[in-house]
């Protein structure tokens, strides 16, 4: 069942809220697939105290990715990031948390991050996918994303934005 919601925001995430996104990033992936696909079993105290670090020092590498909460009556439901390449916006993460999942949520990112590709001038919406994420592939698959690339655990999926039709999401 898909639900509208008309008062979900999405916020610039600012300096101090960089742990908070990773944090919550890791917590939305780890869900899911299940709890399955734990970097090191599922005990999820040691993954957490290895990984934060590695995420950490990502940080610093990825840092111009632009990083956005999604809320709900103050509740984050979900993030994105996103950066810019030449013609493309490549969505480095999306996620959603398990329990708004499949209320149409993710579309709504899509959609707001399409919106904006055109505003900034863009061709093309990218972004990868695991091969074992059905629903999200399905869900691409719906909004005519194609396959570009496919790696070993990944494919690369983009779509063409049409210049001109915005469809209707919030203001941007």
């Amino acid at each position: 069942m898909r639900v509208t919601y008309p008062v979900l925001q999405v916020i610039p995430v600012k300096g101090r809220e960089h742990l908070s996104f990773n944090l919550l990033h890791f917590h939305f992936f780890r869900n899911s697939e299940k709890e399955g696909f734990l970097f090191f079993g599922r005990n999820w105290l040691i993954t957490l105290l290895i990984v934060i670090p590695y995420i950490l020092a990502l940080e610093a590498i990825y840092f111009r990715r632009k990083r956005f909460f999604v809320k709900l009556e103050g509740y984050i439901v979900g993030i994105f990031a996103f950066r810019e390449k030449l013609e493309t916006l490549h969505i480095d993460s999306l996620a959603v948390a398990p329990e708004y999942r499949k209320r149409g949520i993710a579309t709504y990112i899509l959609t707001y991050t399409s919106k904006l590709a055109r505003k900034m001038s863009k061709k093309w919406l990218e972004l990868s996918v695991l091969k074992t994420n059905i629903p999200a592939l399905q869900l691409y698959k719906k909004l005519r994303f194609v396959k570009k690339e496919e790696r070993m655990w990944s494919f690369i999926l983009r779509k063409r934005l049409k210049s001109g039709y915005l469809p209707s999401c919030p203001q941007v």
